[in-house]
């Protein structure tokens, strides 16, 4: 077989969407070059204006492929075969603006207003459709840096990906064309005008009346660990130790534990019971993560990813079931149609249950409506602006992510998360496992997170934190108010436009046959 060299101008594409996936991956965690977020783009879209669309888009995947398999590389610590699938699907999402850049026939500014309304258009339909994954969208790469996020509270973190894209696609155009300089300073100076915009919004954003101290408590619980039952005895001490701790400040209104913090039922077990049952009863209510189990009609036992909060006479104050489930974490699709023997002899876990609502909390001297966020509902923007609009006024998120690795994922969640604070304006804390438990302002700045003094964010302790809460009738943002009208056009825009390319494509190939 006879191979064929590569030309040159396939070497510089590769170059190109090398570099793309390279500075995308350089803007998130680990490294957070948060610069990174405004160029990392634009050797991809350089590059598809030069050569054939066919290469383009080949390139436009393997940039999109190199970007996730760097940024999810901690996936492997679960599943190497779902890691490398979860990749490829990502970067298909690349495509669409990648053929954008390679068909545009129109001029500057309107090149950058369309690459950036189908890039945030692709990153919409990638956090919905299959139940959506909506991790790592270019927004949450410039949380670092508060100006550049402040537009969330109108359109979501997809409006500030749309800035990012917007700027990625302004640098690509006049790199690529050298030419169309008066409307490229015009986008120039809409960008530079978010950016001051949101400076002064980062600064002068209200000081609520009213907050909450709470105690945040990380036991670092390692996951082989967590369901071992001669573990038991050590997790409920380490909780315990910490948990008084923590009650040791007599100003602590609410102690906060992770995700599934105690290792059994604690509605039916007696030892977890009495394990949050002693510690309440100090005067300090404790919201926790925790299974719950429930009979249906058929017999049948249901399970759930659930947080309880606990008054100080150990009753069950209130109660939320997780809605958003891990594929293959926390349910197998189709699991039903699998006979139970089968799936017993296969060994796979029992599924959890989702949960059908919102649930609002209320807790400290304050009277503070809080609403719980389980494992990875963090990232979703619209369970949070649910939870808002249903009353809360502050977020609490509690997970385990010990999962994963001890650095990179709790760091990219935590980033995720930050922008839930800032489209709805009201504070959110993070209760982790092994972190990174942090308490964020609703300008997006993390005002306070846990670490051993030797910058290690995964060790066992407790982060005390005065969280300011905006009053019950406090006006709702604009995104709180009408959801992610800006992401769902997008998306619109970019399905209709990739039909219509679609149906001229196949009326060319009719023609010239």
């Amino acid at each position: 077989m006879k191979v064929q060299r590569s030309s040159s101008a396939e070497w510089t594409a590769a170059a190109c969407a090398a570099a793309s996936g390279l500075l995308l991956f350089a803007a998130f965690p680990p490294l957070e070059w948060t610069w990174a977020a405004w160029v990392a783009l634009m050797p991809l879209w350089v590059m598809a204006r030069q050569v054939p669309t066919r290469l383009a888009l080949k390139m436009g995947f393997a940039a999109g492929l190199l970007f996730w398999l760097l940024s999810l590389n901690w996936l492997t610590n679960v599943t190497a075969l779902g890691w490398l699938a979860v990749c490829a699907y990502c970067a298909i999402y690349f495509l669409p603006a990648t053929l954008a850049a390679s068909r545009w026939r129109g001029g500057g500014l309107g090149f950058a207003a369309a690459l950036a309304i189908v890039w945030t258009g692709s990153e919409f339909l990638r956090g919905w459709i299959f139940g959506g994954f909506p991790w790592n969208p270019l927004g949450v790469a410039l949380t670092p840096w508060l100006p550049a996020v402040q537009l969330a509270e109108f359109g979501g973190v997809w409006l500030v990906t749309g800035l990012a894209a917007f700027a990625n696609a302004l640098l690509a155009w006049a790199l690529a064309e050298r030419r169309g300089w008066c409307a490229l300073a015009v986008g120039a100076g809409l960008v530079a005008w978010a950016l001051v915009w949101g400076a002064r919004r980062a600064e002068q954003g209200p000081v609520p009346e009213r907050s909450i101290r709470v105690a945040l408590v990380q036991p670092s619980i390692p996951q082989d660990e967590k369901w071992v039952a001669a573990k038991i005895l050590g997790i409920y001490e380490r909780l315990a130790e910490l948990t008084r701790k923590a009650q040791g400040d007599p100003a602590t209104e609410l102690v906060i534990w992770p995700e599934t913090a105690l290792p059994d039922d604690v509605r039916n077990s007696e030892n977890s019971y009495g394990l949050v049952w002693n510690l309440c009863t100090n005067g300090t209510p404790i919201l926790t993560g925790s299974l719950d189990t429930a009979v249906r009609d058929s017999g049948e036992t249901e399970y759930f990813n659930s947080a309880f909060l606990f008054d100080v006479e150990g009753r069950i104050a209130g109660e939320y079931d997780k809605r958003h489930l891990v594929i293959g974490g926390e349910f197998i699709p189709l699991a039903d149609l699998v006979p139970a023997a089968w799936q017993v002899a296969w060994g796979w876990p029992a599924s959890i249950t989702a949960g059908k609502e919102s649930a609002v909390f209320r807790a400290g001297q304050g009277n503070v409506p809080l609403s719980p966020l389980i494992c990875f509902e963090d990232i979703l923007p619209a369970l949070a602006r649910a939870d808002v609009r249903a009353g809360a006024r502050m977020l609490v998120n509690v997970t385990n992510d010990a999962w994963f690795d001890a650095r990179v994922q709790p760091r990219q969640h935590m980033r995720n998360a930050i922008l839930r604070a800032v489209e709805n304006r009201v504070p959110l804390v993070r209760a982790c496992n092994t972190g990174v438990t942090c308490a964020i302002e609703p300008s997006g700045r993390v005002a306070a997170f846990w670490s051993d003094g030797a910058g290690r964010t995964d060790g066992s302790g407790v982060l005390w934190a005065d969280v300011p809460v905006p009053e019950d009738a406090a006006s709702l943002t604009f995104y709180a108010r009408y959801g992610d009208i800006y992401g769902i056009a997008c998306a619109a825009a970019t399905v209709l436009w990739l039909a219509a390319a679609i149906r001229n494509r196949r009326a060319t190939r009719r023609v010239s046959c």
